[in-house]
C-alpha cells in the first residue's frame, strides 16, 4: 500500500546493516567517557564484531548499548520505561552541571 509509512530503522536493524557492509551509521554529539569491565565472551564477541564490522570499538559498544537499551525499555511497563528517560535526560544534565557546562563532543 502506498500510504504506509516506511519505518525508521532500528538500532538494530542499523548495527546489522554495518555488520552485512551494507549501511553506515554515526552518531555526533556529547560524549561521557565510561570505564567498564567486561565480561571474557563479551570482549571477545565485541572484538569479533568490530574487526568484522572494520569500525571502533566504540562505536560498536554504543551500538549494542543502543539495541540493548531499546529492546529493555520496550519490554518494560510503559510508565517505568517513561520514568527511566526521565530519569535520563537528569541524570545527563546533573553530570553537565557537575563539569562546568563542558563534554566532550565527538563522533561515536
Amino acid at each position: 500500500m502506498q500510504d504506509q509509512l516506511i519505518a525508521e530503522p532500528t538500532a538494530l536493524d542499523q548495527l546489522v546493516s554495518e555488520l552485512n557492509h551494507s549501511g553506515k551509521s554515526q552518531y555526533t554529539g556529547m560524549l561521557f567517557p565510561v570505564h567498564t569491565r567486561l565480561q571474557a565472551p563479551l570482549y571477545g564477541l565485541i572484538e569479533a564484531l568490530t574487526h568484522h564490522a572494520g569500525t571502533s570499538r566504540n562505536k560498536v559498544v554504543n551500538q549494542l548499548l543502543e539495541v540493548g537499551l531499546e529492546a529493555t525499555l520496550a519490554a518494560l511497563p510503559e510508565d517505568l520505561a517513561e520514568d527511566l528517560r526521565r530519569r535520563s535526560g537528569e541524570v545527563i544534565h546533573e553530570s553537565l552541571s557537575k563539569n562546568g557546562g563542558t563534554w566532550e563532543r565527538g563522533e561515536a
